[in-house]
């Protein structure tokens, strides 16, 4: 006769046991980002001694959680791709003017960017044949919240676009995404008469700004000088949702 009451510890255990060992998955990366911002400078590479010895845990120990070195490493990219996604996406909102909005997430962009140079620079490394990688699974995210953001925009202002002109906003936002993401690469990796980071952010920001107006008078698309906020309160009738 089978005990009715085992399957239930047996599946405390399974529960408790997966727990323990995401915690632990999520302690070494910590400990790896650690001595990343810490320890790491330009062409140096993170070694699972420092991250077994930050963690305090036996180097031997690590593969216990992670299936191999890729498997880390990728792990490490993808919660350094997670930081940067939750900080990019609060500057995402439609207040102020859309030139604010521009450069709001632009500058939000280009300092995390100055701030995590460590984390920029293993984010970008080749660490496996995986496709897509930790960074380009981020940018697609990027372009697709952005893409919502447009979309709110493009509906608050009425503008009245082909079905065409439709299908291709998406890839034209990846086009920005991935243009300011490449203007930073190559501005973090300049060693002589480098601009300072607010000038810079400046420049970047109204050189797409300068995109984002261009593309809607080609489209006869009024965009308004003034903040959102108030284009919102205008097409709002008494019931409170936008007509």
């Amino acid at each position: 006769m089978s005990d009715g009451g085992s399957r239930p510890k047996a599946d405390g255990r399974k529960r408790r046991w997966e727990q323990h060992n995401t915690d632990r998955r999520r302690h070494i990366i910590d400990a790896a980002m650690t001595v990343l911002a810490r320890d790491i400078a330009p062409g140096e590479r993170l070694t699972t001694a420092q991250i077994s010895a930050e963690a305090g845990v036996h180097r031997t120990g690590l593969y216990r959680h992670f299936n191999d070195r890729t498997d880390l490493d990728t792990t490490i990219q993808r919660a350094i791709c997670s930081e940067l996604t939750a900080t990019l996406v609060t500057s995402f909102e439609l207040t102020g003017t859309p030139r604010d909005v521009v450069h709001r997430v632009v500058s939000t962009y280009v300092r995390w960017v100055a701030e995590h140079s460590a984390w920029t620079r293993f984010v970008e490394q080749d660490v496996s044949a995986q496709s897509p990688t930790p960074l380009e699974e981020t940018n697609a995210l990027l372009a697709e919240q952005l893409e919502v953001s447009v979309a709110g925009f493009l509906a608050l202002v009425h503008a009245d676009l082909t079905a065409d002109d439709w299908s291709l906003v998406r890839p034209w936002v990846a086009g920005l995404v991935s243009y300011c993401m490449g203007a930073v690469r190559s501005w973090s990796g300049q060693t002589e008469s480098r601009t300072g980071l607010d000038h810079f952010a400046t420049f970047l920001a109204d050189t797409i700004w300068l995109q984002v107006k261009g593309l809607g008078a080609s489209r006869g698309i009024a965009i308004p000088q003034v903040p959102l906020e108030s284009v919102v309160d205008e097409t709002k009738p008494i019931d409170g949702s936008l007509q």
